[in-house]
């Protein structure tokens, strides 16, 4: 039966890359891989690309004598949860309406389990991470965008429409930036990556940064969030006022969230996240200042643990809890039968 698999496989799948990882019941990572997703060579053939990736790591696993017995997938995106099918995707504009679970499990022939990339998150800081004492929290990721994962009364939280939390998209400065979702002044416009990479570029004009201005006179032809990272760890003010500006932002926006739900804890992951060393002051002093109602230091401020294993790690617990309460329905309806 699935929910006793041994090993499960978790994969992320991600717009440019995509992560792959052998996963044991103790959330134990026994093999870890990443390859291209190449969405440029058009919807078939990254997608032949992508099962052909999978096949060769459960060659792979299976050659270590520890393969899987089912898989765990997160996408980020709106997201079938129930029929396996990526709905829409802004990552993955031609993969509308795939139906993933099925195109692996015909491949495959294992069992397949498929939940938005930031739903699975939370998952994976519950049952290894830095979540496993509590029971009410959110997971966010700061990379390209600001995705969000709750666990509510220890239990995933998807909302009535099934498709999870966008925290990342309430409005907090109406006059901000234009969304990628076509809103201005999403709260994902002042703390992503693109973002404070743009504001950075139109700084050039100005040249408000001597590091920016220097580092692009040695030779580097564009700026990054890692190079805004790196100049705020030089001290050069206008790199550290940026990562400021986004704590700040980030601290008001979830003293607001732990005040609607009275979480227990935050858990920040992503790829930006590496820069907490130089924001993580700015937010938790404006995150003590606005969580008037509640006592800020009963709620867990944290950066996860899991590092870049965050969505394998969770999107395989994903598939064993739910294989699990998949057979107990079809063991429940069976019986029902006799």
């Amino acid at each position: 039966m699935a929910h006793s698999a041994k090993f499960v496989i978790g994969i992320d799948l991600g717009g440019t890359r995509t992560k792959i990882g052998l996963i044991d019941r103790q959330g134990r990572t026994l093999l870890f891989r990443t390859f291209p997703t190449r969405l440029d060579l058009g919807r078939d053939q990254s997608l032949k690309g992508f099962i052909l990736n999978v096949h060769s790591f459960l060659t792979l696993s299976q050659k270590k004598g520890a393969a899987g017995a089912l898989i765990g997938l997160g996408v980020p995106g709106t997201i079938g949860r129930e029929e396996g099918i990526i709905r829409l995707s802004p990552n993955f504009p031609e993969w509308k309406d795939v139906p993933i679970a099925r195109i692996i499990n015909d491949s495959t022939m294992l069992p397949v389990f498929v939940d938005n990339d930031a739903n699975v998150v939370p998952y994976a800081e519950k049952w290894v991470g830095a979540a496993k004492d509590l029971n009410h929290f959110a997971c966010l990721t700061l990379g390209t965008g600001l995705g969000s994962g709750f666990f509510l009364n220890g239990q995933p939280w998807t909302g009535g429409l099934g498709n999870g939390p966008e925290f990342g998209h309430i409005t907090v400065h109406p006059q901000g930036l234009r969304c990628g979702c076509g809103n201005r002044g999403c709260l994902e416009t002042l703390v992503a990556a693109p973002y404070l990479v743009k504001k950075a570029q139109q700084s050039l004009k100005h040249q408000a940064s001597p590091y920016l201005t220097q580092t692009l006179a040695k030779g580097s032809k564009t700026i990054s969030a890692h190079v805004l990272f790196q100049g705020a760890r030089q001290k050069d003010p206008y790199c550290i006022s940026l990562f400021a500006e986004m704590g700040r932002f980030l601290g008001r926006a979830i003293a607001g969230l732990v005040h609607v739900l009275g979480l227990e804890g935050i858990i920040l992951g992503g790829g930006v996240s590496r820069a907490s060393t130089i924001f993580l002051p700015y937010l938790q002093k404006e995150f003590n200042k606005r969580l008037t109602m509640i006592d800020p230091k009963t709620v867990l401020l944290a950066v996860s643990p899991l590092g870049d294993k965050s969505g394998i790690l969770g999107a395989a617990k994903m598939a064993l809890d739910r294989s699990g309460e998949w057979n107990k329905y079809l063991l429940h309806s069976e019986n029902i039968k006799r």
